[in-house]
């Protein structure tokens, strides 16, 4: 006579690897946080975009809104310094005052 092999065990080996799988591929898939920045040009608030770094900020700002003329700063706020963390059109990153 044959013994007879479960295959439960197996069954749930491999429920338990695609799934481990699964959620690995969805986390490499998944995209970084957005934020939302002000942009402003002088002290003067012309709107808000929505960028992934501080350092897009003002790129961003400048191709959405006209009233930038180029010359706009996108800050967003900074939790750690409890303070604006703006960028200029060159990527530099600073405090607004």
């Amino acid at each position: 006579m044959r013994k007879r092999v479960s295959l439960v065990p197996q069954l749930i080996g491999l429920c338990i690897f695609l799934l481990i799988a699964l959620s690995a591929l969805l986390t490499a898939t998944r995209a970084d946080e957005s934020v939302t920045a002000a942009c402003y040009a002088g002290n003067r608030s012309v709107g808000s975009v929505v960028v992934f770094s501080v350092s897009d900020a003002a790129r961003a700002c400048n191709s959405l809104y006209y009233d930038c003329r180029g010359g706009c700063v996108g800050c967003v706020y900074d939790y750690d310094y409890v303070r604006n963390v703006c960028s200029d059109v060159s990527g530099r990153t600073f405090l607004r005052p």
